[in-house]
């Protein structure tokens, strides 16, 4: 038996990833820009690197109840890709074996033994994975949902037990494919005629946001194509910011630039543009963001490098009518589009965000007018980088003068259920459904 074209797509796109610190989606894109293969091939390939990233620490637990000394890299990707087939796709043992041993050969010949009998092992305990009931054992939880025990920690304490689980396992489901008109770039019938194969499927959040059936990646894209990618809870931000025709906007993180078109599209549906003005620390991104939006003829956006902690010395106070705060944040909502995430981040990484993240709400909370809003957003689902935070700001000086404000006016009755009990917005991860992004609105006084 040869070894299939996909898993040896999938091994070279995770040796990437391992020996670079690469994001699975580039690597796995060049991978098959480079060697092209039908579509099932493809998407067999890419089940597997999503998969392996994803899991790779109960992979890794699985591999070593059965050897007892380091092995080449190389090899450990090979049994990864076994250990996930076994125990997460059901594959029979035989191909499971089969394959990792040809793949072995093909890397160095003297692992074969070594991976038959590890792989063999692995197959054989498959059955009863994940060794535990996670209803009641958040060991195996962790296990089932191929998560380190403190993230399940993290959502279970967010969303409570039912929910929390149900949103842990369907962080290893398929994201769905959402994405935003761009009504700048591209008349919007002519961009909605070009996704008529995807049979698009019109979102409640905005009337410009859209589920495809199909991989965003298998339509034409770049600044003219009149859409981006673009998660549907992601897009609650730019809405909770309301922005009206001639309002000040601070667009603070502005990235790629897609909530900054978002929030321009909002305003002149509404009759007119706002003045935007999008803050981003380095200049790199800077430049990359002023293309983009130059690209796609977003009007009204002026661009300024900058640390958000040093508002007030670039802007001045009182100088906007709103601030969307895009927080850096650990990104536990979105874990099953950046699958690697998840061994990567650290229980460290909490509380250090959550810190800027205070501080940054405290330094642009002085930049709003009185009567003005702040909207802070993360993508993680974390109670620490989101509640807390915003209590812990509004509990100190710096915050006394703004109060939290209730989204639930904005949020479609088909989102309910993402509403807490402060009025801000929390989105469950769910099987076909959106991911987990965090939005809460405080408004200032005017006094």
């Amino acid at each position: 038996m040869t070894v299939a074209p996909a898993r040896q797509s999938a091994l070279r796109v995770l040796a990437r990833v391992r020996k670079d610190a690469a994001f699975s989606g580039a690597a796995l894109s060049a991978e098959l820009r480079a060697h092209p293969l039908p579509s099932g091939d493809a998407a067999l390939a890419t089940r597997l690197v999503y998969g392996v990233l994803g899991a790779q620490g109960v992979l890794d637990e699985a591999i070593d109840m059965h050897i007892d000394r380091s092995i080449e890299p190389r090899i450990r990707d090979v049994l990864r890709v076994a250990a996930y087939e076994a125990l997460f796709s059901h594959a029979p043992v035989y191909a499971v074996v089969d394959q990792a041993v040809d793949a072995a050969r093909r890397i160095r010949p003297q692992a074969a033994g070594l991976v038959n009998a590890v792989a063999r092992r692995i197959a054989e305990r498959a059955e009863g994975f994940p060794w535990g009931d996670p209803a009641t054992d958040k060991d195996a939880l962790a296990r089932a949902s191929a998560c380190p025990r403190w993230i399940v920690d993290e959502y279970l304490d967010a969303f409570g037990q039912e929910r929390g689980r149900a949103a842990l396992m369907a962080c290893s489901d398929v994201a769905p494919t959402y994405v935003r008109l761009d009504p700048f770039a591209a008349p919007i019938a002519d961009t909605l005629r070009s996704l008529e194969p995807a049979a698009p499927r019109a979102c409640p959040v905005d009337p410009d946001c859209l589920e495809l059936t199909e991989p965003a990646g298998a339509f034409s894209r770049g600044p003219q194509a009149g859409w981006f990618a673009m998660d549907a809870a992601a897009q609650m931000a730019p809405r909770a910011c309301a922005p009206l025709p001639g309002e000040r906007i601070l667009d603070v993180g502005a990235g790629r630039g897609n909530k900054t078109c978002a929030l321009q599209s909002i305003a002149v549906r509404a009759g007119g543009s706002a003045s935007i003005t999008a803050l981003e620390l380095h200049g790199g991104k800077a430049e990359r963001l002023r293309e983009r939006l130059s690209s796609s003829a977003v009007p009204d956006v002026s661009i300024v490098t900058g640390d958000a902690l040093d508002a007030v010395d670039i802007f001045g106070p009182d100088s906007f009518d709103c601030v969307l705060l895009d927080a850096p944040c650990s990104g536990l909502g979105t874990l099953r589009r950046y699958p690697e995430k998840r061994w990567r981040l650290e229980p460290s990484d909490i509380p250090r965000m959550a810190e800027l993240q205070t501080k940054l709400l405290a330094a642009l909370g002085r930049v709003v007018r009185p009567g003005g809003r702040v909207v802070y957003s993360t993508c993680s689902v974390s109670t620490r980088e989101n509640g807390a935070v915003v209590q812990r700001f509004l509990g100190a000086g710096s915050g006394e003068d703004l109060v939290a404000e209730s989204i639930a006016p904005l949020v479609p009755p088909e989102w309910g259920t993402f509403l807490d009990r402060s009025g801000a917005f929390l989105s469950c991860p769910s099987v076909g459904g959106p991911d987990g992004h965090y939005v809460a609105v405080l408004r200032r006084g005017t006094s």
